[in-house]
């Protein structure tokens, strides 16, 4: 049995691959690496593969052999195998790494190139939401965003235009929070405080993402990273915001455990 593992800053996540090539997938906080090097340890017939800033930590702590990996080049190898098995077929593309932070790669079919990365991710989705709302639990964040509406706090097009004849698709947005007026600290919502934020870290890292495609000539973006979890309000942004910058999004199913994945096929293919 080959275990895969990509312990980053926030959360470790892990793939469990049997002898028939079926894969597991599971997440828990980094946090709890300690425990995890116990569970390890107390395993037997496991192959451990590492990657992620942690791996070094690990692999210094469990009786097996594991085998190390560079971050972006495991989940690079990762990435393309779950894209071959969604059936996402792609000559050239960008793609966008939203985990704590943001990290932004050009790639073909034969290497990846990290181009750049912005401190805007899911650290500032749970930092901001946290702050405005005092809900801290991601899976929490992202439930309550489902009941709010961006039109409350975020000024659009439509809302300068009002009706009027427009230059812009109605619903782009004009300014981030900008629609904010006397009272709404009274009557805004934490969905519709939550859901600005999530709209304005999905619109933020996509408009990079659009810079590097354009220049990189390729109009396909793919998208992963555990932010984009259950995350509903995100996933509709991404998909309404994309093809009004001209760009062609996929969100890759499982695409957070792209590294642990590759950790592994790194040394197995």
């Amino acid at each position: 049995m080959k275990i895969g593992i990509d312990a980053g800053g926030t959360l470790t996540k892990m793939v469990v691959i049997d002898n028939d090539d079926n894969y597991s997938f599971s997440v828990r906080p980094t946090s709890e690496v300690n425990l995890l090097i116990e569970e390890l340890n107390e395993m037997e017939d496991i192959d451990v593969y590492l990657t992620g800033g942690q791996s070094v930590f690990i692999s210094e702590n469990i009786r097996h052999e594991s085998h190390l990996s560079i971050e972006f080049d495991a989940t690079f190898v990762g990435l393309k195998k779950l894209m071959e098995r969604a059936g996402v077929k792609l000559d050239k593309f960008v793609y966008l790494n939203v985990g704590t932070g943001t990290s932004f790669h050009q790639a073909d079919h034969e290497k990846q190139v990290r181009v750049g990365g912005t401190g805007v991710g899911g650290g500032t989705l749970m930092g901001l939401s946290y702050l405005l709302t005092g809900i801290e639990m991601f899976e929490d964040i992202v439930e309550e965003s489902k009941k709010g509406s961006r039109d409350t706090l975020d000024l659009k097009v439509k809302h300068i235009f009002k009706g009027g004849p427009s230059p812009l698709p109605g619903e782009l947005t004009a300014s981030n929070f900008a629609h904010v007026q006397h009272g709404h600290f009274e009557t805004a919502t934490n969905a519709d405080k939550i859901a600005s934020v999530i709209g304005l870290v999905a619109e933020t890292v996509t408009s990079f993402g659009v810079t590097l495609a354009n220049g990189f000539g390729t109009q396909d973006m793919v998208f992963l990273g555990s932010t984009l979890n259950n995350n509903d309000v995100m996933r509709d942004v991404i998909y309404s915001y994309g093809p009004m910058k001209g760009i062609k999004p996929y969100i890759i199913e499982n695409g957070e455990f792209s590294g642990a994945l590759g950790s592994v096929l790194v040394f197995t293919e």
